[in-house]
């Protein structure tokens, strides 16, 4: 069976939880809802729903695991006879109905391309300066 790993971001505290610390505190919740997983964080009986994040299932160039809402720095896909050295920029990695794809982009049909030359350099909640140009 296929495991299914999830980060959660709560907007409220500025804070992301790991799908192992959602398991284990007592005031984080998940459940599934008409077939969508839910995070809730309960605070004196107050739910909070959290911005889940679903893994790609897909690792960078380095092994770390690509979610949701991940900034990668991806090689720009051409040279020119001035410049042969790979330059970079930053993309954002999101869900759309069909399947992954980096934003700006078509879907994600070259997952060997992600793997292979894009690294996880941070997300877009907790890093968004990284997409400031």
């Amino acid at each position: 069976m296929r495991e299914i790993k999830v980060k959660a971001w709560d907007e409220e505290l500025k804070v992301m939880y790991e799908g192992d610390e959602i398991e284990s505190r007592d005031d984080l919740q998940a459940y599934l809802s008409y077939g969508e997983l839910v995070i809730f964080r309960i605070t004196n009986g107050e739910y909070t729903q959290l911005t889940n994040l679903q893994c790609t299932g897909l690792p960078d160039k380095n092994g770390r695991v690509i979610y949701d809402g991940d900034i990668l720095q991806v090689p720009d896909l051409y040279e020119t006879p001035e410049n042969t050295s790979t330059t970079y920029h930053a993309d954002v990695i999101e869900f759309e109905e069909y399947g992954w794809r980096l934003s700006g982009s078509q879907l994600c049909e070259d997952y060997q391309y992600i793997s292979d030359e894009c690294e996880v350099v941070g997300n877009i909640y907790e890093n968004p300066e990284l997409l400031e140009v």
